[in-house]
């Protein structure tokens, strides 16, 4: 060995790995023999055309659905059969393409839902409200609040989340889901509904979460936030992988512009 050789970098650490999965509705073949790897501390992008199959990936990553074939594991943890629920406990949380707020809660009790999988006290204690739940409690809302403030809602916090304007309930969505602590947080259409400005704070705070060491699954139709954000770019066109690479390969590549822009222009 040639002691004077530079260190090869260690390979990026999968988090999440799925290995031809399927799923059909009846005749239609929604999901066909897609496979993917998501390494720790990176952005994921998947995109595509309308009904490419993309929110049906995520309903099977997240176990909304449960695959009809493949397998998926998580940080080695076999997630086929696993319900969605026990999924967010294990550190997977998201976000949906249609919003699912309690919209008669407030703003902030929102949040505290989220918190469900983080209680470290005895059950007895929901029953008699000790001091343990009063801690409990005191510590779960100012985590809440903390991350009001880091999605820019913390002066909206009484308000009933129903009231928001349509951009400030998918922010509302996003800090709900990371009330959960995840270790990887899917998000579908986050942009979707955001004005300009609102797009680019979305985009400082994804950027953020990785800082953080979330890694983040992100479905998205805004190309400029995704060729910004993304480490790794799955492309799908009709339920199938199309191509998978880094951005500026994204970019290039004859079939994913065909995809989007029609075989005319090529």
């Amino acid at each position: 060995m040639n002691p004077a050789a530079p260190k090869q970098a260690d390979p990026p650490t999968p988090l999440l790995e799925a290995h031809r999965l399927c799923k059909n509705f009846g005749g239609v073949r929604a999901v066909q023999d897609i496979s993917l790897t998501i390494s720790a501390g990176t952005v994921f992008a998947i995109i595509g055309p309308n009904g490419a199959g993309k929110s049906t990936l995520l309903n099977l990553l997240s176990g909304v659905y449960q695959p009809d074939a493949g397998e998926i594991r998580f940080a080695g943890l076999d997630l086929v059969g696993l319900p969605a629920h026990r999924r967010v406990r294990h550190g997977l949380a998201r976000t949906f393409q249609k919003i699912r707020l309690f919209k008669q809660l407030s703003v902030l009790e929102n949040v505290l839902a989220g918190y469900h999988t983080r209680h470290s006290i005895p059950p007895l204690q929901y029953l008699l409200h000790g001091a343990a739940f009063r801690a409990d409690a005191r510590r779960c809302r100012a985590g809440a609040l903390d991350l009001l403030e880091f999605v820019g809602l913390a002066h909206r916090a009484a308000v009933p989340a129903g009231s928001l304007a349509y951009g400030e309930q998918r922010l509302l969505e996003i800090a709900r889901a990371l009330a959960t602590s995840p270790r990887l947080l899917m998000v579908d259409e986050p942009a979707a509904g955001l004005n300009g400005a609102e797009v680019a704070a979305l985009l400082r705070r994804i950027a953020n979460l990785r800082e953080r060491g979330v890694t983040i699954v992100l479905v998205e139709h805004n190309m400029d936030l995704v060729m910004t954000l993304a480490d790794r770019i799955l492309v799908m066109d009709y339920g199938e992988r199309l191509f998978e690479g880094a951005p500026g390969e994204v970019q290039a590549h004859p079939e994913v512009i065909a995809a989007y822009l029609g075989a005319e222009a090529l």
